[in-house]
C-alpha cells in the first residue's frame, strides 16, 4: 500500500481543481485586459484635458505635480501587472500539469497556439509597450509643468 502522500487525488478532485484554475486564470486575464485598455485612454484623456486652454488655465507648477502623481500611479499599476503575469504563468503551468494528469488531449493550456516572436505578441508584450508609453506621456506633462520644455 502506497503512503497517503504519494496517492494522486481522484479524477473528480482533479477536474474540480482544473475548473477552479481555469476560472482564476480567466478572471486575472480579463482584469489585465481591462487595465491595459483603460490605462492609456484615461491617461491620455487626463493629459489632454490638463493641457487644453479652455477656461481657467492650470498653473504650470501644478501640471508637474499632477504628472508625477500620474507616473507614480502608472508604476504602481505596472507592479500590479507584473504580479498578475506571475500569477497567470503559475496558473498556466498548474493547468498544463492537470491536463496531463486528466489525460486531456486538447486542453486549452497545453494545446494552445504559441505566442509570436517568443512571446512578445501577447498580453505581456502589450504591457511592455503600454506602460512605458503611458509613463512617457506623464513624463511629458512633468516636463511641461516644470518648464523643461514647452509652455503651459
Amino acid at each position: 500500500m502506497a503512503p497517503i502522500s504519494e496517492k494522486l487525488p481522484s479524477p473528480e478532485t482533479l477536474r474540480l481543481e482544473y475548473s477552479e484554475v481555469c476560472k482564476r486564470h480567466e478572471a486575472i486575464k480579463e482584469f489585465r485586459a481591462k487595465l491595459l485598455a483603460l490605462l492609456p485612454l484615461a491617461s491620455g484623456a487626463g493629459v489632454f484635458l490638463l493641457l487644453s486652454k479652455k477656461g481657467e488655465p492650470i498653473a504650470a507648477a501644478h501640471l508637474g505635480v499632477i504628472g508625477i502623481f500620474g507616473m507614480v500611479i502608472t508604476v504602481g499599476l505596472f507592479f500590479h501587472e507584473l504580479r498578475g503575469i506571475q500569477h497567470c504563468n503559475h496558473l498556466i503551468r498548474r493547468a498544463k500539469s492537470l491536463e496531463e494528469l486528466l489525460k486531456l488531449e486538447s486542453g486549452q493550456f497545453s494545446s494552445g497556439s504559441k505566442a509570436y516572436w517568443r512571446g512578445v505578441v501577447g498580453a505581456t508584450g502589450a504591457a511592455c509597450l503600454i506602460y512605458p508609453a503611458t509613463l512617457a506621456a506623464w513624463g511629458y506633462l512633468v516636463g511641461v509643468g516644470f518648464g523643461w520644455w514647452g509652455q503651459a
